[in-house]
């Protein structure tokens, strides 16, 4: 990993302070990102160049729209190999991070990302995230990078918010067909988009948004539905 480029953009485009022992977490958690991806199939994206740009970068770039500064509860629905939260994790000790993952094999993987960087400010949950009913109302940000459309992920995430609490999509720059599909979705569950951020990734220029969506009332009892009513029947 480009220890240099890693650093001059948490510095120069997030404004974050940087220190050697951020940096070196990074370097570990991609050493264990290649060494697992032998074994299972955690990513596709394998290059250390792209890792750097479109693992990490891309999963903490939302730090300079979005104030993690603050002591906050933020769950990641779907993490699969760590993306965003780890990342995330890394860099704001101040955040409880809950990753939610239903894979055996990758929450085995976040485990030991957890131990061996230290990240005492992550726990794992190995489940699925429309039984985390013991969790409703609890979180202050739900993350969830490129997991399903968005009217599905609204009302998977929006009951575990908490009143004006945000739900941070991570999606593709052209989302505009999603945002308009999911009105029902938003109405239902009253809840509201607050900002659309469209943003490049620096080397590739890959394009990029964050969905940032507030949820400003308690959500009723009978959401989320159950999971193959979601999706067969979405809001």
């Amino acid at each position: 990993m480009d220890k240099t480029k890693l650093s001059n953009f948490i510095k120069d485009e997030l404004k974050l302070d940087i220190n050697e022992e951020i940096i070196d977490k990074f370097s570990l958690y991609e050493k264990f990102l290649l060494e697992w991806n032998e074994k299972f199939n955690l990513t596709a994206i394998t290059k250390e160049d792209e890792i750097l740009e479109k693992h990490f970068i891309d999963s903490i770039y939302p730090s300079k729209f979005v104030d993690f500064s603050k002591k906050a509860r933020l769950l990641d629905i779907g993490s699969g190999a760590g993306f965003p939260s780890i990342p995330l994790a890394i860099l704001f000790p101040n955040i409880e991070f809950s990753l939610v993952e239903s894979n055996g094999k990758k929450v085995s993987f976040l485990n030991e990302v957890r131990t061996s960087l230290k990240l005492n400010n992550v726990f794992i949950l190995q489940s699925r995230v429309e039984d985390l009913k013991a969790l409703r109302g609890e979180f202050d940000f739900v993350t969830a990078r490129a997991v399903t459309q968005l009217n599905i992920l609204l009302e998977l995430a929006i009951p575990l918010l908490k009143v004006k609490g945000h739900l941070l999509a991570y999606k593709g720059s052209m989302v505009d067909i999603e945002i308009k599909q999911s009105e029902r979705a938003f109405h239902t569950l009253e809840c509201k988009l607050i900002s659309k951020n469209i943003y490049k990734l620096p080397y590739s220029n890959d394009g990029r948004s964050l969905l940032d969506i507030v949820k400003n009332k308690e959500t009723k009892n009978k959401y989320p539905r159950p999971y193959s009513i979601i999706t067969n029947k979405p809001l």
